[in-house]
């Protein structure tokens, strides 16, 4: 058990018998009032996104978590199955668990995994990920880099994309929110 004040970013807490990662965490008040703990907080069994507030005294349940490397095999169902490098075995995790990010997985793909209570608790996407623009209209002449339009990634899943934008080009996006961040640059060595 910890205390409210010492919940951080990514801390796994059990509330109501479920476990949940936290994603936000904001201390606000003052000791004449007395301090607030506001956090937002993903579901690791629906994935659903909540809001709790506690107060600075509240004690939480803190599960102690692991994180592995395992390889992304392939989908069988709705579910998907991972292999641990360092001693093969075979773990299952549901989509609902995986959630939108599913579009980020590839085979034979090597991908953190938090585990934690000996179970599977869910998957550590980075930040952002590149791909490729499969298909896009093209740029309308005389519109400004702030107007969006929508392409269609290798993943298959579409985002919207400044105009300047071309099929090929790769990029960033963002996994959390599933949006563009910047376009990949090459230069060449000559």
């Amino acid at each position: 058990m910890i205390i409210a004040t010492d919940i951080r970013v990514g801390h796994v807490i059990q509330l109501d018998g479920k476990l949940s990662k936290v994603v936000t965490q904001e201390i606000r008040g003052t000791g004449k009032f007395g301090k607030m703990v506001h956090c937002k907080m993903r579901s690791l069994e629906d994935g659903n996104v909540a809001e709790k507030s506690f107060r600075a005294e509240d004690k939480v349940e803190d599960v102690p978590v692991h994180i592995v490397k395992m390889q992304y095999l392939y989908r069988e169902g709705d579910q998907f199955v991972f292999m641990n490098m360092e001693n093969y075995e075979q773990y299952t995790i549901s989509a609902k668990a995986v959630g939108r990010h599913e579009a980020f997985l590839k085979e034979n793909e090597v991908i953190e995994v938090l585990f934690g209570k000996e179970k599977v608790l869910s998957l550590n996407f980075p930040k952002l990920v590149e791909l490729t623009v499969t298909s896009t209209a093209p740029g309308v002449k005389g519109q400004q880099d702030t107007t969006y339009k929508e392409a269609e990634l290798e993943n298959g899943l579409k985002i919207l994309v400044p105009q300047f934008i071309r099929e090929g080009e790769k990029i960033r996006v963002h996994t959390e929110d599933l949006s563009y961040y910047e376009r990949v640059t090459v230069k060449s060595m000559s």
